[in-house]
């Protein structure tokens, strides 16, 4: 029993600062104070005793919460550890490194659907300050994981007042493999982890203000969902689920209409401003992106994530979501994970993880039911809540290239722990119906020590699969590569296993190693073409042609190309897509020469005067090739040379 637990309840309770309410003699309706997290009565005396024959001072307690939140966060650092940059990393990083400042214009770029200046802000620096450099953005996940742990320790707290089992839904809520896949890739855990930290604060100052009336928890309330829509619209959820605490702790004390009116009156204040932040953030997003999702949901790309094959309905993702994705991990599972490159790695669990999972589930609603009153309503608000997510997704990501696996990378799912720790939490400090016993503190504590031990299991097959980083094992090679390198290279794709071509720009070189010193130029020309393999190695390269730029009709000179330019026709018709032109040519002084393709944009390149060759990169279609000198030519003579595609010589 804590210390907590001893204090004898009032004999009148304290008005709410502000709720106009007089003060009410004892024996009278409860205070709001009683109706959110009530305290315990003498008939759970005994229970108390259980839960701890040797009592824990709240400085202990404060240190082993600590030590959980550490050791919770050393471990998703070891596993973020084993990974590196990966897909959504690659293109934050070379959108960020476009921008010498964080601008209103990068802050509030529509990246997939997503709203998060935030997290665009993190990335910036990020790709500013050690650009590809996978170490700050370790150090950024484990300062948030740090956060989000800290404030979902601190929610338990108060809900349970400091008592010592507030240590097992923080362990388990810590441990469940739910969040792990979120929290241990950069760019999920810019938008997951900070949702976290802000949904675990925003419900401990409302459970506050419920108690004490003091307006300055209102004020925390708002600021924690503005915090939180700023990573991640999703954020959304906040009031909704800080509203379902303060009436799932109304409803397990036995509440009437008169207590909840009463909390009505001590909360409405900050109802009304997380109703103005709410209006104000959508407002924004409807200006800003104006979609839901990751693309319009006539793009045949929306959704792309992993899968194919048949348009996703809402059934098969339920379906998913609690039998493959949830229920397996409430066990600790999965276990075993799939990956399908370049998709991440997707929950894959046996039939023994997800039958673990259901037996869990049944055991903790038979101790919920069978020795606490009122808590049937919480469990099923919980059971629904996999459902809204699932909803979600498919609004967001519904697509005929979208399958239903896409919610076994449990990325949509990372904040439930702390929905569960919150239900656990109100479970546990709902009045008993009877008590269980040392008998049934010592089952807890062995189902609390296989839960840790599955988890680690799920845990450790996961790090190993996500160690596998197909960016990272052509990334570092190609930077040691280009490090040697002064003359400028032409633009082309990374591979398909680092980023699809559906990502284009970023899935281009020179956004990916874009803002790293010692880099060469990267664009449309160059005087030494190279192609870089799968594996980031460099290697000279010459032009196959498609086409041919025919010999010209001017001895010694070919085509005569004046200052107005001219159009020279090819020896056949090119498809539209990027081609690489070799102009073979003698200009009458420095300079810049113009090429464009029929069906295409202009690219420049520079000239020095007298004969030279340039590689050209140009992009389009057609039957001919236009040329224009530029920057003080005149005039250019233009011999024969293919127009193709660079292959290593």
């Amino acid at each position: 029993m804590s210390t907590t637990d001893q204090n004898p309840p009032p004999t009148e309770p304290a008005t709410p600062a502000g709720s106009g309410e007089p003060a009410r003699a004892s024996g009278s309706v409860r205070a709001p104070e009683d109706v959110v997290g009530a305290r315990n009565t003498a008939e759970d005396s005994a229970q108390n005793t259980a839960e701890g024959r040797a009592r824990i001072s709240a400085r202990a307690l404060v240190g082993l919460c600590a030590a959980v939140v550490v050791a919770a966060a050393m471990v998703r650092l070891w596993v973020a550890g084993a990974g590196w940059f990966y897909w959504d990393d690659l293109i934050l990083h070379g959108l960020a490194s476009g921008y010498s400042w964080p601008s209103p214009e990068l802050l509030l770029t529509d990246h997939d659907g997503h709203l998060m200046p935030g997290g665009m802000l993190l990335a910036w620096i990020a790709a500013h300050a050690a650009p590809l450099d996978f170490r700050l953005p370790l150090v950024q996940i484990v300062v948030l994981q740090l956060l989000a742990g800290a404030a979902y320790a601190r929610m338990l707290w108060v809900l349970l007042r400091g008592r010592p089992v507030m240590l097992v839904p923080l362990i388990a809520g810590l441990v469940i493999p739910l969040g792990l896949p979120a929290a241990t890739w950069w760019a999920s855990a810019l938008n997951v982890l900070p949702l976290i930290a802000a949904l675990a604060w925003a419900v401990t100052a409302m459970v506050q203000l419920a108690r004490t009336g003091h307006r300055r928890h209102a004020v925390w309330a708002a600021v924690a969902t503005i915090v939180g829509l700023l990573f991640v619209e999703k954020a959304l959820i906040i009031p909704v689920v800080a509203a379902a605490v303060l009436l799932a702790g109304w409803w397990t004390a036995g509440g009437g209409r008169t207590e909840l009116l009463a909390l009505w009156r001590t909360t409405r204040v900050a109802w009304a401003g997380q109703m103005v932040i709410v209006a104000g953030w959508v407002t924004v997003f409807v200006v800003v992106v104006g979609r839901l999702g990751g693309g319009e949901l006539t793009d045949p790309d929306a959704g792309a994530d992993v899968g194919t094959g048949a348009p996703l309905d809402l059934p098969s993702l339920a379906v998913h979501t609690y039998r493959l994705a949830v229920l397996p991990t409430l066990g600790g599972g999965p276990w075993r994970w799939e990956r399908w490159q370049p998709g991440p790695p997707l929950a894959d669990p046996p039939v023994v993880a997800v039958i673990l999972g259901a037996l869990a589930v049944v055991g903790v609603l038979w101790w919920s039911l069978s020795t606490r009153r009122r808590t049937g309503p919480i469990w099923l608000g919980v059971a629904l809540y996999p459902l809204v997510l699932a909803a979600l997704v498919f609004v967001g990501r519904a697509g005929p290239f979208t399958a239903a696996e896409i919610v076994q990378t449990l990325r949509y799912h990372a904040e439930l722990p702390v929905i569960l720790g919150a239900a656990l939490a109100l479970v546990l400090a709902a009045p008993r119906r009877s008590s269980g016993g040392p008998r049934s503190v010592q089952v807890g504590a062995l189902a609390l020590v296989a839960l840790v031990v599955s988890s680690a299991v799920s845990t450790v097959t996961y790090r190993q699969v996500w160690a596998e980083q197909p960016s990272r094992d052509y990334t570092l090679p190609l930077l040691e590569s280009l490090r040697e390198r002064t003359a400028p290279i032409l633009d082309q794709d990374v591979p398909l296993e680092v980023l699809l071509p559906l990502t284009r720009p970023a899935n281009q070189v020179s956004s990916l190693i874009a803002g790293v010193p010692g880099m060469p130029e990267v664009g449309q020309w160059t005087t030494e073409p190279v192609v870089i393999d799968g594996q980031g190695r460099v290697h000279a390269a010459e032009v196959v042609p498609g086409r041919m730029i025919p010999q010209g009709p001017e001895p010694e000179c070919g085509f005569r190309v004046g200052p107005q330019g001219t159009r020279i026709e090819l020896d056949g018709p090119l498809l539209g897509r990027p081609w690489v032109v070799q102009l073979n040519l003698l200009a009458d002084a420095e300079g810049q020469v113009a090429v464009r393709l029929d069906d295409g944009q202009e690219s420049l390149a520079p000239v020095d005067a007298g004969l030279g060759t340039v590689f050209v990169s140009v992009e389009g279609g057609g039957t001919g090739v236009s040329i224009a000198p530029r920057d003080g030519v005149s005039e250019l003579c233009v011999g024969s040379g293919p127009v193709g595609v660079l292959v290593p010589r």
